[in-house]
């Protein structure tokens, strides 16, 4: 027979264990035989040390539980104020890296798609070099492009390819990734309705002859600059992609480019890169990581703590602790090609008569919706920023009047009830909007101060609180809304063709309201085949005023741009950019001191 195996339980243990402490005397230290042992020196108190520590916490329970966390908690509050262990937190350890933070989300690296999250242009404006760049007032600057030549009849343009530019990984580039970029973002808009950079091509031939690259127009574009400004991606790595799949490539999470840093680790909120090479410039900052906050919260805690050098947002209230540093640099930057809208849904019975969307503009107080709301932008008064040549001066814009307001709700059967103070018809229905918008802290603060602006003006605002996919896959995609609260991103070229023409009414286009106007679509269609800037502004003139006239929107706001950088850094300028993730343009000049 085998033997029988006794496991002893842990109080078992535990009982024994107390015992044999509890043996011990440590004043009468005596043998096996009960023999008296010598008396104890000074070592043996020493080597006994722990026994003493026991009791004495023992004893002054809870007082030593007090005490301990206490201790415990400033030796952790030393650690994290270390910069070295920020450094290693960030897993870069060196000194020449620089951390920015923002709260937002990672979604796609890949520049032939669309994106309307800046964390992810700002990466592709470091990783990738575009075909052309676009100055200030509009104008090409050079890119992978060197030069250029145009026909008289502005039909044909032919563009000569830098020499000496490789990717990252060290292969040179031809005019056959140049070839393979355009033509792939053409058919991923025009074949599979991908929402493309490559949408405004369509309909444009593209060749090469040796390194040179020809684009060949069927009628003049003065924006053609802006459309082949594109970011240009290698061939080798995408060409056995399957165009379907190319959105959920591993390339959207490790793109190849010929920038002037490379992506060398992606996480799902941050991403490391590195100084690229193989290029031309040299960078003091060798190391970029970029880190994406879910909220305020916890990006306030990683800029307390010194995990980050800069933060940057376009909600000054999520911003605000800031102000407690004095060891900051600020930076602002209007972005004036980006802007907040309400979109009607002019598809809809009830905002099919410009009526009530007139109504509506009149009884919004943008300047208080601004400024209650914390978000610091600057009122936009119609479709062009009032520093563009195209601005017209010349219209009477809408400005706060809820008189007229009421004036035109009386015509369309709604009248204040003195006595609960919102507009009610002769059904005692209360006259009520819903308006969608995407789920973020901006958008939730912003309609709430806007559905007590008009809570106070007698009318009842609805919210549709929306995620992602669903502000795009099921509102955008399909049109279906009432009102949406929306932000539009437009080029430096007073061109909006796709914002406004009938044609552009659908999705993946950008006329969410649906607005025709047969005029309206003339004159654009006119403004994009002339190139006198004179001519084209008499145009832009007219479209202004019969947009502002029918009212398919109500334009709210430019938002601001903040940065605010630890002092050290120096070298940062937004003054040359057209828009805030462009703010690494200058990174070659940028330094710590």
């Amino acid at each position: 027979m085998g033997k029988k195996i006794v496991k002893e339980s842990s109080s078992d243990t535990k009982s024994t264990m107390k015992e044999a402490l509890g043996s011990i005397d440590i004043k009468k230290r005596r043998d096996a035989n009960g023999k008296k042992l010598k008396k104890r020196d000074f070592r043996d108190v020493l080597w006994d040390y722990p026994i003493y520590i026991s009791k004495l916490f023992k004893n002054l329970i809870p007082l030593s539980y007090i005490v301990l966390f206490g201790i415990v908690g400033i030796a952790i509050s030393f650690v994290l104020d270390s910069k070295v262990v920020a450094r290693i937190l960030e897993g870069s350890g060196s000194e020449n890296t620089f951390t920015e933070g923002s709260v937002g989300a990672i979604s796609t690296f890949n520049p032939l798609f669309i994106s309307v999250n800046y964390v992810d242009k700002a990466v592709q404006e470091l990783v990738f070099d575009r075909f052309v760049y676009i100055n200030k007032d509009g104008e090409p600057l050079p890119g992978i492009a060197e030069s250029w030549s145009v026909s008289d009849d502005r039909l044909e343009y032919r563009f000569q390819i830098k020499e000496d530019v490789f990717w990252h990984d060290g292969t040179p580039l031809t005019a056959d990734d140049i070839l393979f970029t355009f033509n792939t973002a053409k058919a991923l808009s025009e074949e599979f309705g991908f929402d493309s950079v490559g949408i405004s091509l369509i309909g444009v031939d593209i060749s090469k002859n040796g390194k040179e690259v020809v684009f060949k127009l069927s009628e003049p574009n003065p924006t053609f600059f802006e459309a082949v400004s594109l970011f240009i991606v290698p061939k080798s790595r995408l060409e056995s992609v399957d165009l379907s799949q190319m959105a959920f490539d591993m390339f959207s999470r490790y793109p190849v480019g010929t920038g002037r840093y490379m992506v060398t680790r992606t996480e799902q909120n941050t991403v490391f890169l590195e100084d690229n090479k193989y290029d031309e410039s040299e960078c003091d900052i060798q190391n970029i990581v970029f880190k994406v906050f879910p909220d305020k919260q916890s990006m306030e805690m990683s800029f307390r703590i010194g995990v980050l050098d800069a933060v940057g947002g376009w909600d000054y209230e999520l911003l605000k602790f800031t102000q407690e540093y004095s060891n900051l640099n600020s930076f602002s930057k209007i972005e004036n090609y980006r802007t907040k809208l309400l979109f009607f849904n002019t598809r809809r019975d009830t905002y099919k008569g410009k009526e009530i969307r007139l109504a509506f503009n009149y009884l919004i107080d943008k300047e208080g919706l601004v400024e209650q709301s914390g978000i610091q932008g600057i009122v936009r008064k119609g479709p062009f920023p009032e520093d563009s040549w195209a601005f017209n001066s010349n219209i009477d814009y809408y400005a706060y009047d809820p008189a007229k307001a009421a004036e035109i709700f009386k015509n369309l059967g709604f009248t204040k009830n003195e006595e609960s103070g919102y507009f009610e018809n002769d059904q005692e229905e209360i006259l009520s909007f819903t308006i969608s918008y995407f789920d973020s802290i901006t958008n939730e603060r912003l309609f709430s101060v806007l559905k007590e602006l008009l809570k106070k003006e007698g009318v009842v605002l609805k919210g549709e609180k929306l995620n992602y996919n669903q502000i795009t896959q099921e509102i955008i995609a399909t049109r279906d809304f009432d009102i949406l609260l929306y932000e539009v991103e437009t080029t430096v070229d007073p061109d909006q063709y796709n914002l406004w023409h009938s044609l552009k009414s659908n999705y993946p286009d950008l006329n969410i309201s649906g607005y025709s106007y047969e005029r309206v679509d003339i004159l654009l269609e006119d403004a994009r085949k002339i190139s006198q800037r004179n001519v084209r502004k008499e145009k832009y003139d007219l479209v202004q005023k019969y947009i502002m006239a029918d009212s398919p929107v109500v334009f709210l706001y430019n938002p601001t741009f903040y940065y605010f950088v630890k002092d050290n850094i120096k070298g940062i300028d937004l003054e040359n950019i057209n828009y805030s993730y462009e703010r690494f343009k200058s990174i070659q000049d940028w330094y710590f001191e």
